[in-house]
Formats: structure tokens, sequence, C-alpha cells
């Protein structure tokens, strides 16, 4: 088991489409039993396993009956399916989706529907969008966006929306939540799955279809998982970390070199079933990108 605690952290409102106030945060491992030695490999996530599980209308909390489409894109000279498009980060039908070609290294996917998007190469003079979903049942999501800025001191300008399956028994569940606080502490996780992406050699440029899958997995005895398919309200933050290489626990004996490392995290808890997930995207300090990592877990304590 691993654990992590996180100092205060801004809370976004979960069921609507705004700011999130953020500051620059750490991402601490705490944890004995996590070695550059325990990484196991693990098999590549398919495609069409995350477009089954992406493609299709979604609604929110708020509109439970209005539905947004996210569309396969096939090649266009036929056969497979090349990615998918995304909604547009403001639901608004007349702004432009946002393609997401799966032979585009920077977006990283795995089979139950999660992913992060982001550069390839991050650059620290302009501003940058980082994007996340995180999958929690076949039904609900976690939709999140982070701008970053130099100019903001690459504090992530944040949003985050929570997005479910039009389905009957599950729309007839989403009471609106009323006086949602703007400000919570972010309760210690044990998380019991960390899967990662990396090259297989450091000083290889990043390639997706090249990389390498591993994971490393944390039973936790204590947990509950028998119910794991609730609709509560998801609590969603976006913070970076600047961190010297030899610190990073997630990629750090990947040897990043002495220099420090740069990591973008985009984590959501739902506050009914406890359940966690994050996804963390690592750049070396010349801006590359050197891995992506998806952790799965639970709440260790009582939410705030």
């Amino acid at each position: 088991m691993i654990m992590t605690r996180l100092p205060h952290l801004a809370l976004s409102c979960c069921f609507a489409f705004r700011a999130v106030p953020s500051v620059t945060r750490t991402f601490q491992l705490h944890a004995t039993s996590i070695s550059s030695t325990s990484w196991k490999p693990c098999v590549q996530p398919r495609f069409d396993e995350f477009a089954s599980c992406t493609v299709g209308p979604w609604v929110t909390r708020a509109s439970p009956t209005e539905k947004h489409e996210v569309e396969e894109v096939m090649r266009s000279c036929g056969g497979a399916v090349q990615g998918v498009r995304e909604l547009s980060p403001s639901l608004d039908a007349n702004e432009e989706k946002i393609y997401l070609n799966r032979a585009d290294g920077g977006f990283v996917y795995v089979d139950d529907g999660s992913y992060s998007f982001g550069p390839e190469k991050l650059d620290l003079t302009d501003e940058t969008m980082v994007m996340t979903s995180l999958a929690f049942t076949g039904s609900q999501r976690g939709w999140l966006t982070a701008k970053l800025s130099s100019e903001d001191g690459m504090v992530p300008q944040s949003t985050v929306l929570e997005m479910f399956r039009p389905i009957s028994s599950v729309t007839e569940k989403l009471a609106v939540v009323d006086n949602l606080e703007q400000d919570a502490s972010v309760p210690a996780i044990h998380w019991k799955r960390i899967q990662r992406v990396r090259m297989p050699n450091s000083s290889q440029p990043w390639v997706l279809a090249r990389a390498k899958w591993e994971q490393q997995t944390f039973p936790d005895e204590a947990s509950n998982d028998d119910d794991q398919s609730g609709t509560g309200p998801l609590m969603g933050w976006s913070f970076v970390e600047t961190i010297g290489s030899k610190e990073n626990e997630l990629f750090g004996d990947i040897q990043l070199g002495s220099e420090s490392s740069f990591c973008v995290h985009m984590m959501a808890i739902c506050q009914e079933t406890a359940v966690a997930r994050s996804t963390t995207r690592c750049y070396d300090s010349t801006g590359l990108l050197k891995g992506v990592a998806f952790l799965e877990g639970n709440v260790g304590g009582e939410l705030d």
C-alpha cells in the first residue's frame, strides 16, 4: 500500500464547469514498498477498448437531458478508427471539438477510458493546455483541464467537469449539489495501482508506439471494493510540482539526470465511493516528456 497526503488545495465546483483557484503543491508518495525494481511489465492499452468507453453521448449533473457527443474519427483511407473528437472545453456546440489522434505521442490512454493529453515538449515561455479524463465507472468520468503559463508562475488555471452516460438508472440519481464548499483538504490516499509508460532508455526521444508500459500494485485488504458504481460528486484538483529527479518517486528511476523534473498532477475523488484517480505527466528540465502515470486508489480517511 502506498499513501499520499497533500496539503490544503483549492476545490472546484464538481457539477458546473468553472475555474479552480490553484496553487503549486507537492505530490508525495510516502511508500517504503515502491522501488525501482518493483515495476513489472504490463500489456499496452488497446485503443478499441479505450474508444468503447469514451465514444458516445455524455451529460452533466446540471443538465442530465442535454447530450454531448464524443465521436470516432476514421482514417481518411477508411478502415480503423484514427482517434476521437472530444468535447469542446466549454461544451459549446458551436466551438471546435478537440481531436485526440491516436498517433499523437502526447495523447496517452488506458483501457478504461482514462487519458492524459498534453504536449510532448513543454514550452515554458507560452501558454500550454494539459487535459485529462478520469474514469470512475462505466457511466461516470471527471474531465479536467489546466492552462499553464510562465507569466502565471506555472500555476495551473484549472477547470473540472463531471460527466455521465445518459442512462436512466444513472441520471435519475443525479441530484444537483448545492452549496458545495470552494475549499477542501485532500485526505490521505491509499494508491493500489500505478500504471506508467516511459521510453526503454531515458535518452530516447518520446515515441509512444515504442514506449514501455509497466505497473506496481499495492493490495489493500481493508478496502471495500464491493460497490464502486455510485454517482456521487467529484472533487478535482490540478497542480504542478518542480522536484529533483532523485526525489521523483514515480519517475526518478528512469535517470532523468541531476536536473529537476517538472510534473503536472491532475486528480479527482468521488465523495460517495471514496475512489481516487489521478494522472501525472513528467517532463525533464528542458521540457521533454519523460513519462505518464495513471494512479488508482481509495481515500484512506474521512472526506472533509
